[in-house]
């Protein structure tokens, strides 16, 4: 009787280690308050190797929130890494402007969520109060469609209106 205990107790402890282990991510938000990883969106430029990354990690176990890193890379190298805005509500479309040649203007859902980007000075440089100039050419969004979170290219879709004014929210 005393090894068929043993057994159980054997068997109860795999099974709960398991159940750890398939849960693990829902397990690491719950207790860390943040996923384990994250998922990433890339802008190529074009004619180079030059990569501009909108990152996205989770950060509530059930609502549409998350933390967001910009990043530049050049080939496989990480030059720049950014804290952009967190994401409170899943508005979490970036529209992406070519300014000149190597200067872009990132622009998110929210007021506050502003970003310039110069490749030939490795900056990111955060701009609340800024607005898109007449001239720059929209080139696409880090967002999330039908093939997942991704940046999604004007050749394939046009600008979109603010998801926050689409659903009649405040700016």
């Amino acid at each position: 009787m005393k090894v068929f205990k043993i057994f159980l107790l054997f068997l109860l402890s795999i099974f709960i280690l398991g159940v750890v282990d398939a849960s693990y991510e829902g397990f690491h938000r719950l207790v860390l308050g943040k996923s384990s990883y994250s998922s990433e969106a890339v802008y190529k430029v074009p004619n180079s190797t030059v990569e501009i990354v909108l990152e996205r990690r989770a950060v509530h176990l059930f609502l549409a929130e998350y933390e967001r890193t910009l990043v530049l890379r050049i080939g496989a190298k990480e030059l720049i890494r950014k804290e952009a805005a967190v994401d409170t509500g899943g508005y979490c479309r970036m529209n992406v402007y070519q300014t000149e040649a190597a200067k872009y203007f990132l622009a998110g859902d929210l007021s506050f969520d502003k970003y310039f980007l110069d490749i030939d000075n490795l900056s990111f440089t955060e701009d609340v109060l800024a607005v898109k100039h007449s001239s720059a050419k929209f080139v696409g969004a880090f967002d999330r469609d039908e093939k997942g979170w991704r940046f999604i290219p004007v050749y394939e879709r046009g600008e979109q209106k603010s998801k926050i004014e689409q659903y009649g929210g405040i700016q």
